[in-house]
Order: structure tokens, then C-alpha cells, then sequence
């Protein structure tokens, strides 16, 4: 829109509103980086639609420009794709599936069509994830029926923008629901969470974080988002 020096999205009734127009597409996810065939795809079919409207495209860079930023792009967000996982596990009895449904909704948490609980902001974006320890998932009508060992919170680092400060929820929580529960805070490898641990962890999301704010890629952004998606 060159009255309004803005872009806009097409609609149904953007025929004859604009003379020019940007097509872009994601280079990078969780999957990793695009090939050259996606990248070919993406190039024909912007030339096939400027033929249509004979138009010129501008600044498509080359096959072999774009695959080795995208490259960059992968190789900077492996290095900073890190999940906290803490693991709280019977000490004695199984786990109730109704008592950890109403911890976790006690406590704030969703519990999302994907079998986990979910704590969110006031914007409805997930801070960190509560899960079943063994295999299965959580589902509303089998809560009553089910005992588990263990139940894991997790927080997917890149995704939040306050790091620190969730990590420092989840452990309360983690502790809280321990205690409820008659069970303990570990890790992977079922050592007991000291206050070493927890300081190290919070020194690495903290890190973390850094690198991501200085590459420009802040943490829990939208385009956080959609480069750290399946």
C-alpha cells in the first residue's frame, strides 16, 4: 500500500488495491532447514504467478544464498533448542489420576486436547507442559481410573520469554505437587533436584536466552514461534 507505506494482506476484495506484493516462506523449524527442492518450489511458483499478473520478481536471491542462510538459521536454533524437564515420582503409592487432575487445575493448569496440562499467561500462551511419566496420555474421561509412577513438568526454553521466572513457577509448583502427592522432584536419572542443580539451570536459561535476544530472535516472540515449531 503505497499510500500507507505498509503491507497488507490479500482478500477476496484486493483486486486492483496494489501494484506490488511479497511472498515469503519459512526456511527453518524443528524439522530443520528447507532443501533445494522446497526452495525451487517456492521460486516457480512466485515466477509462475508474476507471469499471470506480468510482473518482474525482485530480489529472489539464489538457490544456493538462500540454503546456506537458512543453514545458519538451523544451526544457531539447534544450539538454543533446550526443554527443562523435572520428574516427580512415587515414593510409596501410585499417583491418582483424579488428585493430579486436581493439583494441576488447582493450580491454574489446562488440560489440553494433546494429554497434557498446560500452565498459560493471560494471553492464553503455554508457559510449561505437565505430562504422564509412563506411557499414555492425560484424557478427561480416564482421570479417574488412572495411577501413575510419575508425572514430568516441562518447559521448552525458547518459547517463553520470561525464562528464569517460569522455570522458578514450575519448581514451586514441582515441589508443591510432590508434597500433595507423597512423592519426589528428580531429574532424568532420578537424582534429587538441590539447589545446585536449580542453579545451573537457571544460569543456562539465562544464557540462552541471551544468545537468542542478540541474534534477534527473542525468546517467546512470534517469530520464536515459528521457528522453534513442528
Amino acid at each position: 500500500d503505497d499510500a500507507g507505506n505498509l503491507w497488507r494482506p490479500l482478500t477476496a476484495h484486493s483486486a486492483g488495491c496494489f501494484h506490488w506484493y511479497c511472498a515469503a516462506m519459512q526456511m527453518v523449524d524443528r524439522r530443520g532447514a528447507i532443501n533445494e527442492r522446497d526452495f525451487n518450489l517456492f521460486a516457480t511458483g512466485v515466477h509462475r504467478v508474476a507471469d499471470q499478473f506480468l510482473a518482474v520478481p525482485a530480489d529472489v536471491p539464489s538457490s544456493a544464498a538462500a540454503l546456506e542462510a537458512a543453514g545458519e538459521v538451523d544451526r544457531f536454533c539447534a544450539g538454543v533448542d533446550v526443554q527443562v524437564g523435572v520428574n516427580i515420582v512415587a515414593a510409596n503409592q501410585p499417583f491418582a489420576g483424579t488428585k493430579v487432575r486436581a493439583l494441576a487445575e488447582a493450580s491454574g493448569m489446562v488440560l489440553g486436547d494433546d494429554g497434557a496440562f498446560h500452565a498459560q499467561d493471560d494471553e492464553g500462551r503455554v508457559l510449561y507442559s505437565l505430562s504422564n511419566l509412563e506411557a499414555g496420555v492425560f484424557a478427561p474421561s480416564e482421570m479417574r481410573n488412572l495411577h501413575t509412577s510419575g508425572i514430568t513438568l516441562v518447559l521448552d526454553v525458547p518459547l517463553v520469554a520470561e525464562g528464569v521466572s517460569v522455570f522458578d513457577r514450575m519448581m514451586r509448583q514441582a515441589q508443591q505437587m510432590a508434597h500433595s502427592l507423597d512423592g519426589r522432584v528428580v531429574d532424568d536419572n532420578r537424582a534429587s533436584f538441590g539447589p545446585e542443580s536449580v542453579s545451573l539451570i537457571r544460569s543456562q536459561i539465562q544464557r540462552y536466552h541471551a544468545q537468542m535476544n542478540e541474534a534477534g530472535i527473542p525468546p517467546g516472540s512470534s517469530l520464536a514461534m515459528r521457528l522453534f515449531s513442528a
